[in-house]
């Protein structure tokens, strides 16, 4: 959706949680023009987006995609809209598609090309989820997604603590080129980690067919081979060194851990 002025002053001197998949992926320019507006550089000047196309019909796709989401659902989506500033950080803030109270979620809405692949936007919208859900104090965060105009279907994200931790770190790095007044050097790429969402139809693959087949065939022996390797091993008393019989041969270590191996003839 469009900003409404009151959104505009909401946001106004604060880092927004739009800005950090490009922040995160080190995109010089977006870098440079974020910074300019914070500093209210004389010559920053506002992107125009207002032929570009994708931006558009996302904004338009929004409302009707969250309602369509919440009605197929059962569960209200509400802050639409919602400004939120982080709890500790002041210059941080957030614009909310919605939140979702059952789950204490952040959703937020795209509308992606049906060529875009899903896992890689997921990747690439997280640090924008990472700063959503920190504003908001949320549990999870989820993207709902229009791909190529299909019905609209929601990607809960996982979030890796340590990968957080590494976007609020490039925050500070950047808030501090503001406080200073510098403009920012290059920041290399910081790529997400890749979320686990998409599922494939393997039963077209000659070599999955094989390696099934044989999983299948042997899973049995090796639950025999791991209860007869442990049985092995309880079998030889705690000052044993070495103990072989009948082709095996067990060795304990100095850590006292007992080895397995077939024993030579």
């Amino acid at each position: 959706m469009a900003l409404s002025p009151e959104q505009m002053a909401a946001r106004d001197g604060k880092i927004t949680a739009s800005f950090l998949p490009y922040l995160m992926a080190g995109d010089s320019d977006r870098i440079m023009r974020e910074w300019m507006r914070l500093v209210e550089h004389p010559d920053y000047a506002p992107e125009d987006l207002s032929d570009a196309w994708p931006v558009q019909f996302g904004s338009y796709i929004e409302t009707f995609a969250l309602d369509w989401h919440e009605r197929h659902t059962g569960c209200a989506l509400t802050r639409r809209g919602e400004v939120v500033t982080h709890p500790r950080l002041p210059h941080v803030a957030c614009t909310l598609d919605a939140w979702r109270a059952g789950d204490n979620a952040v959703i937020d809405c795209k509308a992606l090309s049906a060529y875009r692949k899903l896992d890689e936007a997921c990747a690439f919208y997280l640090p924008q989820m990472v700063v959503q859900r920190g504003c908001v104090s949320a549990d999870a965060a989820a993207l709902l997604v229009v791909h190529g105009g299909a019905e609209p279907k929601e990607f809960p994200l996982t979030i890796p603590a340590d990968y957080a931790a590494t976007v609020w770190a490039r925050i500070d790095e950047f808030w501090q080129c503001v406080l200073d007044l510098t403009p920012p050097v290059v920041m290399a790429p910081i790529a997400a980690p890749v979320p686990a969402i998409v599922e494939y139809d393997m039963s077209t693959s000659n070599q999955w067919a094989v390696e099934a087949a044989a999983w299948l065939e042997h899973r049995g022996a090796a639950k025999r081979f791991a209860a007869a390797e442990k049985e092995l091993k309880s079998l030889i008393p705690q000052d044993g060194k070495r103990a072989f019989g009948f082709g095996v041969e067990a060795t304990r270590d100095k850590a006292g851990r007992l080895s397995l191996k077939e024993a030579r003839a």
